[in-house]
């Protein structure tokens, strides 16, 4: 069946969906979903970044700023204390504060160099900057607290001297211990002051990434809903023809079949609105082929039954005709009378002839099958019509494949039927010059294939479609039943007959009948318009 006028095939879906709806919508679905795990994925590296910097502050930079302010302001005390042993040497009180700091001072180094070295050892996840920053304040505490311990040897010999009372020996050595003390100073300050801006660089990273990190969920959280909108919204409007394709079901199921849906997509709403409009079509054909079966039916009964009424005065006419014909010849009746007689004869032999081939349509015997010899079977039905052949001036050829096995069908019906082929081709010659017809008998495919073609002037297209129908006929004489009847007669065997055009431009009626039919199929005239 042809498509459609309002519809035109799409290359793509006789493939594959180009476009599917699932394709889409799961694109759609894995872009937000890929969008927003990005986004919150690096939100989440940021606070994690974040809370990391702000747990090493708390830990180790923090105490250790604390720790480097403590050793500063001990170091201010000590030298304070330096200044009274200066002005006091024999003060007691003053050396056991001088002994307590210098013990103090290197033990909170210690400190703070573990702290340092347990941080590094610990927190693996620590940038290689602050590795770097942390090594390099622990070398500098470790040298401060190693100059400790090489000052000791100068208190050791300060405190000698006092006991022996060189005061002059004793402000040698303490201001020689001062100017040591003001450069331990001055390193402690310079690290106390790289630890603070190390710390405020650090709160400020800090800070910025749990901003970024915040910034980066709101980013997430609107793209999401901006691609959530758009998706419901490419959705929509990919399930919008559906809505289309509802209203014109129900269109359909009330009876209206010649809706159809204008709807050009490549995806599965297109396929499904091209098998709509498919279907439609079918649904129309059906009705229609249906409508042409019951009014075959109907023909067909009507003629069975005019032609049973009709038959007894026929016979009555053709008994009557004879017995006036005799009566003529004894009276020796003028010629003209005789004339009409004959004329008149031959009008009841004629309507005779048409309502056998009607009752014979309408009231088609089943099959009764028996394996027959194809080759035999064909040169007998062409050695049967070879001479209404020959008397009308057409040459006749028979082309049969050597060796072809038994066939299992109505040897009487499939002769009616090739014998019918061969007089139709006959009469489509007519008196065309250089007539012929060929007769061609092959296996093809499991099938038996009987084909009769003709050199006459062929059969227009729009013909092709109806030259099977009961009561269909293009001659001036004749009822119309010769094709149908052969049609019928092939599917009562399982097979089909096919009209064909071959390469040398010839009509060709050409009758199949499968290996496998080995059980007769009833059929009825009303079927007879079927393929």
């Amino acid at each position: 069946m042809p498509a459609p006028p309002n519809t035109r095939p799409l290359p793509s879906l006789r493939r594959r969906f180009g476009h599917a709806i699932t394709t889409r919508v799961f694109i759609g679905t894995t872009v937000i979903v890929l969008a927003f795990s990005g986004l919150v994925s690096y939100a989440i590296y940021l606070y994690r970044q974040s809370t990391r910097e702000m747990a090493l502050l708390n830990v180790t930079y923090i105490p250790l700023t604390m720790g480097v302010s403590e050793v500063a302001a001990t170091q201010v005390v000590f030298n304070t204390l330096m200044d009274r042993l200066a002005d006091d040497p024999a003060q007691p009180l003053t050396r056991d504060w001088l002994n307590a700091a210098r013990r103090y001072r290197p033990a909170v180094l210690f400190q703070l160099t573990q702290l340092i070295h347990n941080t590094l050892r610990q927190d693996t996840d620590i940038s290689e900057e602050e590795r770097v920053f942390l090594k390099d304040i622990q070398g500098r505490l470790s040298d401060v607290r190693t100059r400790y311990r090489a000052n000791e040897a100068h208190f050791t010999a300060l405190f000698g001297t006092l006991d022996t009372g060189q005061r002059d020996e004793v402000l040698q050595q303490i201001e020689r211990l001062k100017r040591s003390e003001r450069l331990l100073n001055k390193v402690l300050a310079s690290i106390g002051t790289d630890v603070k801006q190390h710390i405020t660089r650090v709160s400020v990273d800090a800070v910025a990434k749990a901003n970024n990190a915040t910034l980066f969920l709101g980013i997430a959280s609107v793209l999401l809903l901006l691609l959530g909108i758009a998706l419901i919204i490419s959705t929509s409007r990919l399930l919008a023809p559906l809505k289309k394709l509802q209203a014109a079901v129900t269109r359909v199921t009330a009876g209206e079949l010649d809706t159809n849906i204008r709807i050009f997509r490549d995806d599965e709403i297109g396929a499904l609105t091209q098998s709509f409009n498919a279907m439609t079509q079918a649904l129309i054909a059906r009705d229609q082929t249906l409508i042409r079966h019951e009014q075959l039916a109907t023909a067909g009964k009507i003629a069975a039954q005019v032609t049973h009424e009709i038959r007894n005065p026929l016979f009555s006419l053709g008994l009557n005709a004879d017995l006036l014909k005799e009566e003529i010849q004894l009276r020796e009746v003028g010629g003209e009378a005789q004339a009409l007689l004959a004329a008149m004869t031959d009008e009841v032999e004629r309507l005779t002839g048409i309502t056998e081939s009607y009752l014979q349509f309408a009231r088609l015997p089943a099959p009764s099958p028996r394996f027959t010899d194809p080759v035999q079977f064909v040169e007998s039905a062409v050695a049967f019509m070879k001479g209404e052949i020959s008397e009308a001036g057409i040459s006749v050829a028979v082309d049969i494949a050597p060796h072809m096995p038994q066939w299992l069908f109505d040897k009487g019906q499939v002769r009616q039927a090739l014998v019918n082929l061969i007089r139709n081709a006959t009469e489509a010659i007519g008196e065309s010059e250089h007539g012929h017809i060929r007769i061609c008998a092959a296996i093809d495919n499991a099938e038996l294939v009987i084909r009769v073609c003709d050199n006459g002037p062929g059969i227009p297209e729009e013909v092709r479609a109806r030259i099977f129908e009961p009561f269909f006929t293009t001659k001036s004489t004749g009822s119309g039943q010769g094709l149908a009847m052969v049609r019928q007669i092939c599917r009562a065997h399982g097979g089909r007959i096919q009209c064909e055009t071959t390469p040398n431009r010839e009509t060709a009626f050409a009758m199949y009948f499968p290996a496998s039919a080995t059980s007769p199929i009833e059929v009825s005239h009303a079927d007879a318009n079927e393929p």
